[in-house]
């Protein structure tokens, strides 16, 4: 199958790692190419050809949207997969057409307009779903391959670096952005017993650092800054939180749930699918956040044998082959629906 993807995006935040994950993995079998930023070659794999579209691009520019069109027509794509609104509307626009023409919405939109005009689109969680008006839908999680266990003394090691072994140790992981909540964790992680890791850099960084010194907790709250051995970060800790105000369907989640880390989260798109109910609470709400940990960490020795079977059905569900097998049946129902 000749499937072309197509995004208008760079980074690499969950957007961007989930058409990479999904590039590589569907082209262990089928002919893939990735319309996007030239950024993206580094991450692909050597066998996904890449078109350039910059992500710096304005959605109506006409020369972007002739030359997408040129260059998808020359590709002849079997199926056309856009990642997202901006690429689902230049697609749109552009007016190229395929057998099979597929977007993938990716957070919780109040605009879903570009999508109505695919023939099935795919969503990364149900409450993103929820906002569609279309005939054929589907709920595809996103999913990452198995990570790698750490021994029983390497994760003691890695607790020592921050604390005893007679209290806790809660870590939090995400950029440093309004949208992640940190302010309200730091609000709510007053009186709570251990440490709480904050693992992650943004540009409200030296606002949440002054908001630490003004709660009192320098000694309590650490920023730990970029870090390249997160999987282990998460074995290593017992109690992972999520404060964040919106998300997607979170990566950090997902990884989370692997790592057999319990997590406490606000109601973003699947916690309440993945996790107990008590360990939701409502966004933007730091004293229902505060309850929730106080209640977890008052346990904290036995939380994860309580959270092993969440853990489990999320090794199994939230896989990165799953993702794709489950992807190239949408394009196959699709067809036989056109």
């Amino acid at each position: 199958m000749r499937i072309a993807l197509v995004i208008v995006s760079q980074g690499y935040g969950g957007l961007e790692r989930h058409l990479v994950d999904l590039a590589n993995e569907l082209a262990r079998d089928h002919e893939i190419v990735v319309f996007g930023d030239p950024s993206f070659r580094t991450k692909l794999d050597a066998k996904v050809g890449l078109f350039s579209l910059s992500a710096k691009t304005w959605r109506h520019n006409l020369f972007s949207l002739w030359r997408l069109r040129r260059n998808l027509s020359l590709f002849a794509p079997d199926v056309i997969h856009a990642q997202a609104n901006k690429a689902a509307a230049m697609v749109r626009s552009c007016g190229v057409k395929a057998p099979v023409m597929i977007a993938t919405i990716h957070n919780i939109k109040n605009q879903t307009r570009p999508f109505l005009h695919f023939d099935g689109v795919i969503a990364v969680s149900r409450a993103a779903q929820a906002r569609l008006q279309h005939s054929n839908s589907v709920v595809i999680e996103n999913g990452i391959t198995p990570i790698e266990r750490i021994s029983e003394s390497e994760r003691s090691k890695l607790r020592r670096t921050w604390v005893a072994s007679d209290e806790p140790l809660t870590i939090a992981i995400g950029r440093l952005v309004t949208a992640k909540g940190f302010d309200l964790l730091l609000e709510a992680w007053q009186d709570l017993p251990g440490k709480l890791v904050i693992v992650g850099t943004g540009p409200e960084e030296n606002t949440l650092q002054t908001q630490q010194k003004k709660l009192g907790l320098e000694n309590r709250v650490i920023f730990a800054g970029y870090r390249a051995d997160v999987p282990m970060l998460m074995q290593s800790a017992d109690l992972l939180v999520m404060p964040s105000r919106r998300e997607g369907f979170p990566y950090v989640l997902v990884e989370a749930l692997h790592a057999g880390v319990p997590i406490v989260a606000t109601d973003i798109p699947g916690a309440r699918d993945f996790l107990p109910a008590e360990a939701v609470v409502s966004c933007e709400n730091s004293g229902a956040l505060h309850a929730a940990l106080a209640q977890a960490l008052s346990n904290w020795k036995n939380l994860k044998e309580s959270y092993a079977p969440y853990s489990a059905r999320a090794r199994d569900k939230l896989t990165l082959k799953r993702m794709a097998e489950r992807t190239l049946s949408f394009y196959v129902q699709t067809r036989a629906r056109c």
